[in-house]
């Protein structure tokens, strides 16, 4: 009933939606001899305001550039395998058969993978980059069945499969858990497919350590009451109409409630940058929202799987973790390198949830493990941005390449 009712708001809204725009277009337009006026800033910013609140916002392109010849240029993408509920999308990278291949498995907690573009601009530096490109679960029909934690996983090994043996894996935020119980299940299964070295970027392996905001709440608020209240059903006119999810405008309300302020403050500055005329801070500030607010719907079993798994019962630390009904065994895992990278100021996966990984993974000589907790980085810092493009991705840039020089 909510998710109809918010369809209903969004059609209803449309037509002040367009009014608003189409206000902005004229009073920025070139033919407006008032354009440059602080009067006419002010009149724009302020229908620009609730214009952002009701505007849609689709899934952004990639668009991840690289340099040759000191010119920049866009990267080509190229969709290598298909799923119901992912693509594996690769970049042409200059020299690319030559280079090292990087599976970066994206977080499937809300935000659709174009939030890792700066990721993978990093690694087209060196790398022949791959995501996992995930699909709002509400275009996906429930004929094409479900997806769950378990399906994430063989995902995570079909891709590898796919892109063959010495592959480096990176996973972050959520997409943790399971790349790490792809990487032991490759173990036991297929070791020449075990990842060539696997870094997990701010993580949850193990939430019971340093719980931060999100991990109280679990400890508060039963599952059964969790999924009860976030679980809604796909409404008519999409191709998932009947599907179970949880809608991503629902993820969007915890994502800022957890940092509220900020985002106040970064709006509040938005209005005086476009009141005074600053044209560039104002365009920074629309194509981070326009990236942000973003958002997909993932189903039902994936987020309480998920929960259940990672967060209530924490199966991987406690070594209880199945996977298609089987025992998955981390101690598997034997010559794979393995990284953890940490925010300092992550109040997402806070300081030592991530690191976890290497008390899990007890058979992994010590000269292949190496952990980096970056200062001043907050939870997306620690994979976008200039505090990973210039101080992380050298860090695990270079941990790939003493790996490779070790096989």
């Amino acid at each position: 009933m909510l998710y109809d009712s918010y369809e209903t708001a969004r059609y209803l809204t449309r037509p002040l939606t367009f009014f608003l725009d189409s206000y902005r277009a004229i009073l920025n337009h070139d033919l407006n001899p008032l354009k440059d006026t602080a009067l006419s800033r002010t009149l724009s910013t302020l229908a620009e305001m609730p214009y952002r609140i009701l505007k849609d916002y689709p899934k952004q392109d990639f668009g991840v550039t690289a340099e040759r010849g000191g010119e920049t240029y866009a990267l080509r993408e190229t969709v290598v395998a298909r799923r119901p509920f992912c693509d594996l999308v690769g970049f042409q990278v200059d020299g690319a058969a030559e280079r090292p291949k990087v599976l970066i498995a994206a977080a499937l907690s809300g935000h659709y993978a174009t939030l890792l573009r700066d990721t993978v601009r990093g690694f087209a530096r060196d790398f022949a980059p791959y995501i996992t490109d995930w699909r709002n679960a509400r275009e996906v029909p429930v004929a094409d069945g479900d997806f769950g934690f378990d399906d994430y996983v063989s995902y995570l090994i079909d891709f590898m499969t796919e892109l063959g043996p010495g592959t480096h894996m990176v996973a972050t935020c959520q997409a943790a858990p399971p790349a790490l119980v792809a990487a032991a299940v490759l173990a036991e299964r297929s070791p020449a497919l075990v990842p060539a070295s696997l870094t997990l970027m701010a993580g949850p392996m193990d939430t019971r350590i340093n719980p931060g905001l999100i991990n109280k709440i679990t400890d508060h608020v039963p599952l059964k009451l969790m999924r009860k209240v976030a679980i809604k059903t796909v409404p008519r006119g999409f191709p998932g109409a009947g599907r179970r999810v949880y809608p991503g405008f629902f993820q969007l309300s915890g994502f800022m409630s957890i940092n509220l302020m900020p985002h106040i403050k970064r709006h509040a500055s938005f209005m005086g940058d476009g009141i005074k005329g600053n044209d560039d801070e104002a365009e920074i500030f629309r194509d981070f929202y326009d990236e942000y607010f973003s958002v997909l719907d993932m189903t039902e079993s994936f987020y309480v799987e998920s929960l259940e798994r990672v967060f209530f019962e924490h199966h991987i630390p406690r070594g209880v973790m199945t996977y298609k009904g089987e025992l998955v065994d981390f101690g598997a895992i034997r010559t794979m390198p393995l990284l953890t990278v940490e925010g300092a100021k992550d109040n997402m996966c806070t300081p030592g949830q991530t690191v976890a990984a290497h008390d899990i993974c007890p058979n992994i000589p010590d000269y292949k493990r190496r952990q980096h907790i970056q200062v001043g980085a907050g939870h997306y810092g620690v994979f976008s941005g200039s505090r990973f493009q210039n101080e992380i991705y050298p860090v695990v840039r270079d941990f790939m390449g003493r790996s490779m020089a070790a096989r």
